[in-house]
């Protein structure tokens, strides 16, 4: 055997080799979504900022950003409805703009995110009142936050 053909044939196997490390890699380094046995996959985590206060009898309008985390999962897609549909609250979904001052010059910037617009009427009731905001996900599940309105 030549020394020409010994070099033809090494850099085969070579190649051969390079190229089922890289298969291995390919592999070994996707982005799965392997998750232990028994991982929470479910559970639903709310954030809402700014938080909204006691809303005070004379009614109230506000906006909010929303994250809803489900077990492992962020930023997960929702909606929002109010449970028994009540005349005296309206709630929608939006895009929320918010500012972000950074630490260091020139790294603020304008973040935008899901979130909601929420309106309160004024309570002539003389009753404190209660409303629930529900965030469904995509599978059906749902968490609630209540907001609290003050009595006249």
């Amino acid at each position: 055997m030549s020394n020409i053909q010994k070099i033809t044939d090494m850099k085969k196997i070579f190649a051969t080799a390079l190229a089922a490390v890289l298969c291995l890699g390919l592999f070994s380094c996707s982005k799965g979504t392997d998750f232990p046995d028994g991982s929470d996959m479910t559970t639903l985590r709310l954030s809402i900022s700014p938080e909204p206060s006691a809303i005070p009898a004379a009614g109230a309008t506000f906006e909010a950003a929303v994250v809803v985390n489900q077990g492992p999962y962020l930023d997960v897609a929702w909606e929002v409805s109010v449970d028994g549909k009540p005349d005296w609250v309206t709630v929608s979904k939006i895009r929320y703009t918010s500012n972000f001052t950074g630490t260091y010059n020139g790294d603020d910037a304008v973040v935008e995110q899901d979130g909601i617009s929420c309106k309160i009427s004024p309570n002539a009731t003389g009753k404190k009142r209660t409303a629930n905001l529900r965030f469904t996900v995509s599978d059906g599940r749902s968490i609630i936050r209540s907001i609290n309105q003050a009595a006249k």
